[in-house]
């Protein structure tokens, strides 16, 4: 009799050591689940980049706070918050890159979203790539980036070279139309790749590029590349620079007396400071852009473009462009991915983004297998009266093109 009581206790001892280990290590399971989904982002928020960095970061504050409303980022049967670790790059590619492993090394985020710029972009992915994270990269679509064999990097812009198109066929349009050109641009990753994707194309259509040139990135006199503009009988001008060289190059070619049918720029025009800098000199400037307000996309998130922008500006102020749009575009084609996958497995994320093909309140995106999206397409815009008039393609014009624009 003792010894079958015996027994019973080494029984019990034996089951309830069982299910001791087993809540042990269902509670170790359940302490290595996430309670949020980390995401890091190194951006410009100091530097001659801060003004586009802090628009971007912006982007994806909306994003969060927007899928954080709702709960969280639906993954498999439960919702997880997303947070975002933010470091300041101070607009220096190599301190984005070292931010980058850091935030992948000791902040242990799960994904990336990527920085302002290809130049960071590039040194930000080779990290990424070293250690599989995946990056989405928001603000960089040079050819470079993704001529690598990288597999963990996806843009939401449409390549580099194909910025101007739109600003191109428009030109076409035009009758009768120009047949000089001069392209200028900073000696810098995306706006190289812009500047020889838009030689590319406008020579292909008919044109001839009659001056190009390449300066020096952040220069303070372009006087002596205007005077050769002007003496070259190019008719149009682009220029790939960024904020402060194309309110430069715009106030010297009117000290110089050029006389111009059209000039375009892939970055000024759409930000209020180049019309609160230049005045009346800002009217009739053209500028293409990868999304605008008046674009007829929506998704269920965001709502409709025009939707999209009252978010924005009801939080940030006025003064929204395609670079805080496409940070929210970003974190949102991060999430549509996740929730797709039903995990935060690096692996199973990948396969869901390389399969996406779908639209949102940016637009279209699909990727190829380097990561590039190959469903974008830019709009052609005017600053006629002060205000920005879609004035290219037709079927998004809200406007006629002012042209020639003088």
């Amino acid at each position: 009799m003792k010894r079958n009581v015996s027994i019973s206790i080494g029984v019990l001892l034996a089951l309830l050591m069982l299910a001791s280990g087993s809540l042990f290590a269902r509670g170790q399971q359940e302490a290595a689940e996430p309670e949020v989904i980390k995401i890091g982002a190194s951006v410009s928020l100091t530097g001659n980049l801060a003004r586009f960095g802090n628009m971007v970061k912006n982007g994806y504050e909306l994003w969060k706070e927007e899928v954080n409303a709702k709960g969280g980022i639906q993954v498999g049967n439960k919702k997880l918050k997303v947070e975002i670790i933010y470091y300041d790059d101070q607009s220096d590619n190599q301190t984005s890159a070292k931010l980058t492993e850091k935030l992948i090394t000791q902040d242990k985020v799960k994904f990336l979203l990527g920085p302002f710029g290809s130049g960071a972009t590039f040194a930000t992915t080779a990290i990424a790539e070293k250690y599989n994270v995946i990056t989405i990269a928001t603000l960089a679509n040079s050819g470079k980036i993704y001529s690598r064999g990288y597999q963990n990097v996806f843009s939401v812009l449409a390549p580099a070279s194909r910025i101007f198109a739109s600003f191109i066929d428009m030109l076409e349009a035009q009758s009768p139309k120009p047949k000089k050109l001069a392209i200028i641009t900073p000696n810098d990753l995306f706006p190289m790749s812009v500047a020889k994707g838009a030689k590319e194309y406008a020579e292909a259509r008919g044109f001839e590029v009659v001056y190009f040139e390449e300066y020096n990135k952040g220069v303070k006199d372009l006087s002596s590349t205007i005077l050769k503009i002007k003496n070259s009988g190019a008719e149009v001008l682009m220029g790939s620079g960024y904020l402060e060289e194309a309110i430069l190059t715009v106030r010297q070619l009117k000290e110089q007396k050029v006389d111009l049918k059209a000039i375009g720029f892939t970055t000024g025009p759409e930000l209020v400071d180049f019309r609160t800098n230049l005045g009346e000199d800002a009217d009739n400037i053209f500028g293409v852009s990868w999304w605008m307000p008046l674009m007829k996309y929506s998704d269920p998130l965001f709502g409709s473009a025009s939707e999209y922008e009252k978010k924005f500006e009801g939080k940030f102020g006025k003064g929204l462009s395609y670079q805080g749009a496409g940070a929210s575009q970003g974190g949102l084609l991060l999430q549509t991915a996740i929730e797709k996958a039903g995990s935060l497995d690096t692996d199973a994320v990948r396969q869901a983004l390389r399969g996406y093909k779908g639209s949102t309140f940016w637009g279209p995106t699909r990727w190829d297998e380097s990561g590039q999206n190959v469903a974008g397409a830019t709009v052609t815009f005017q600053i006629q009266g002060g205000e920005i008039k879609t004035v290219f393609p037709p079927e998004a014009a809200g406007a006629k093109p002012i042209y020639p624009a003088h």
